[in-house]
């Protein structure tokens, strides 16, 4: 087997690991190792490892009739909570595919929620993501991340 077929399977194995960890975990993982990657020349490795996962900032690339499908499953706390300290591109993608009531409920919730901690924010972004995981899994939400294939 040579490098570069080695090296991919070790980015498979690695992604299929990392589904089963927490959000703050990922993005460590993700953070710790793309300056890695980098400074060896093995971009491409972690293209393909961030193609294969899911994290909360991707939301700001699902499709509206996925998210709509997805604020059916999820409370609006959780919602709200998962919020807190996210990406505005993020908030924007979910905002446009609410209804202005629905939306200015999930602002006051946000609002009430300002204090949480990181753990449960973490908690409310792991709920979540267990259901962005479903929703593409049944081909009922997908990622239009830039510069990577569609996620299905």
């Amino acid at each position: 087997m040579d490098n570069t077929n080695l090296n991919k399977r070790g980015i498979d194995i690695l992604a299929d690991i990392m589904q089963y960890c927490d959000t703050q975990t990922q993005s460590n993982i993700i953070n710790g190792l793309a300056p890695i990657l980098a400074k060896e020349g093995k971009q491409g490795l972690m293209f393909e490892l961030r193609r294969q996962i899911v994290l909360f900032d991707d939301l700001a690339y699902a499709n509206t009739a996925g998210i709509q499908m997805l604020l059916k499953y999820v409370t609006i706390k959780d919602l709200a909570v998962s919020l807190v300290g996210a990406q505005e591109s993020v908030i924007k993608n979910i905002a446009s595919a609410m209804s202005k009531n629905m939306f200015s409920d999930l602002m006051a919730e946000i609002t009430r929620e300002k204090n949480v901690s990181k753990s449960e924010i973490s908690f409310a972004r792991d709920r979540i993501l267990r259901e962005v995981k479903g929703l593409i899994k049944e081909k009922q939400l997908y990622l239009e991340k830039p510069n990577y294939n569609n996620i299905y």
